[in-house]
């Protein structure tokens, strides 16, 4: 199973909202939503959030 908790985690560290992240990157908002229900998404978009946010994928996404 795909959890983003850790991605909620690393937002609040930053003292970023989930909706500024998806406005600033250009994500639709169906990918938000996807981060909401801990479903999966491309590769890509974890990269991107990573470079956004500066942080290792660990920092992002967890597969339990």
């Amino acid at each position: 199973m795909i959890s983003y908790d850790p991605l909620f985690v690393t937002l609040e560290e930053k003292n970023v909202k989930l909706i500024d992240l998806i406005t600033d990157l250009k994500f639709s908002k169906t990918t938000g939503s996807k981060f909401r229900k801990h479903a999966s998404v491309q590769l890509t978009t974890i990269e991107k959030i990573c470079k956004y946010l500066d942080c290792p994928i660990e920092k992002v996404v967890r597969i339990e």
